[in-house]
C-alpha cells in the first residue's frame, strides 16, 4: 500500500504588514521628531513653521525671510532649532547719523538715541550736546545730530594809548613849546572763554583784563620864561630893537648940492631933511621906522630915493661937506622896538 504524505497546512504571508507597521512607525517618529517654530518679526507673527533640525538661519530660511543689514535676530541664528521654539526678529531702518559735522546712515532696529549712540560706540564729551534728547524715542527714519563742544581761554593783546599833558617849562621862552617826555603805549590782555561747536567758534566771553605794561604820557612843555630883550647901548642909553639888518649905507644932505636944485627940504613923508633922517626902500623897511645904526646914530625912515632899493640906505647930514666925509660904507642897521 502506497502511502500518501499528508498535507501541510498553508502559511500565512505576513511582511506586507510588517513592512506597513514599520512605515506607520516611522512616520509617526519622524513626525514626532518635527519641532514647530514661530516667527515673529516687529512684535507680530509672520509665520509658523515645522522643521526637523538646523539651526535658527534655517528655520528663517525655510519661511522666505530675508534678513537686512542691521536686523536683530533672537535667539542668534547660528542656534540650534528647539521645540516650540520663538524666533524674533526686529527690522532695523536707516538713520542720519552726524558727529562733529560727519554724516554717516546707520541702521537701526528702534529705542533711545543713548541706545543708538551706545550702538555705534559713539562716546560723548562732558559739553557735547545732542539733538534730539538722550532720552527721546526713535522709531523710523531721522536725524540724529551729536555737537562737539569744547572750550578754551584765548588771550588777546591791544595797545593802551598814551595821554598827553602839559608841564610849565620856566627854560623855555612863552610861545614856544617842545616834547620834554615822549609819550609810550601801554599794553593789556583781554582773556576770553571761546566755545567752539564742531571746530567752530560760537560764542567768546570776556573774563578779565590786565594791565601788562602802563602807557606813559606825553609831557609837552610850554614856555613860560620871558624872551630875552635885544638891547643895544647907544649915546642915548640902551635901546631895545627887534631885528638887524647888514646894509649898504650912503650919505645925502637937503641942499643943492646933495639933492640938485630941487631940493626944498622936506622929505617925501613931508617931514623936514636933516640929520637923523634915513631915506630906505620902503619895502624893505616902512617909513615911520625907528632905527639905529653905530657910527651915526638914530634915524628914522622917513624918506625915499630913486637909487634907494633893497638891502640899501641913504643917511642925512645936514651938510654935504659932513655927508661926503661918512661916503659909502657897510653898516649894522638896529630897528628899534
Amino acid at each position: 500500500m502506497r502511502l500518501v504524505p499528508a498535507a501541510r497546512p498553508q502559511r500565512r504571508q505576513l511582511w506586507p504588514y510588517l513592512l506597513s507597521a514599520a512605515v506607520v512607525l516611522c512616520l509617526g517618529v519622524w513626525l514626532a521628531a518635527a519641532k514647530t517654530v514661530t516667527i515673529i518679526i516687529d512684535n507680530e507673527v509672520h509665520q509658523v513653521v515645522r522643521t526637523w533640525g538646523g539651526k535658527v538661519d534655517d528655520a528663517l530660511a525655510k519661511a522666505g525671510v530675508v534678513l537686512q543689514h542691521g536686523d536683530q535676530v533672537e535667539p542668534a541664528v547660528t542656534q540650534r532649532i528647539t521645540r516650540d521654539m520663538e524666533i524674533r526678529v526686529r527690522r532695523s531702518f536707516p538713520v542720519a547719523l552726524i558727529v562733529g559735522g560727519s554724516e554717516q546712515i546707520v541702521r537701526f532696529t528702534g529705542g533711545s538715541v543713548a541706545e543708538l549712540l551706545q550702538q555705534q560706540g559713539i562716546e560723548l564729551g562732558e559739553l557735547d550736546r545732542v539733538v534730539p534728547e538722550l532720552t527721546q524715542t526713535i522709531a523710523g527714519t531721522q536725524t540724529v545730530e551729536v555737537i562737539r563742544v569744547s572750550k578754551e581761554q584765548v588771550t588777546v593783546e591791544e595797545e593802551v594809548p598814551y595821554g598827553s599833558r602839559e608841564w610849565a617849562e620856566p627854560t623855555l621862552e612863552k610861545g614856544k613849546t617842545k616834547v620834554v617826555q615822549q609819550g609810550q603805549v601801554g599794553l593789556r590782555e583781554k582773556v576770553y572763554e571761546v566755545t567752539y561747536e564742531n571746530g567752530r567758534e560760537v560764542n567768546r566771553e570776556l573774563l578779565f583784563t590786565r594791565v601788562v605794561k602802563e602807557p606813559k604820557d606825553e609831557i609837552i612843555g610850554i614856555g613860560t620864561k620871558e624872551p630875552a630883550k635885544n638891547v643895544i647901548t647907544t649915546a642915548r642909553g640902551p635901546v631895545q630893537y627887534r631885528e638887524v639888518k647888514e646894509m649898504i649905507a650912503t650919505a645925502y644932505s637937503p641942499d643943492p648940492e646933495s639933492t640938485g636944485p630941487w631940493a626944498d627940504g622936506v622929505t617925501a613923508t613931508g617931514v623936514k631933511a636933516g640929520y637923523g633922517i634915513a631915506a630906505v626902500d620902503p619895502d624893505v623897511i616902512p617909513l615911520g621906522t625907528r632905527l639905529y645904526i653905530p657910527g651915526y646914530g638914530h634915524a628914522l625912515a622917513a624918506d625915499v630915493g630913486g637909487a634907494i632899493k633893497g638891502n640899501r640906505i641913504d643917511l642925512c647930514f645936514d651938510t654935504h661937506q659932513e655927508a661926503v666925509r661918512f661916503g659909502r660904507r657897510t653898516v649894522k642897521v638896529y630897528i628899534l622896538d
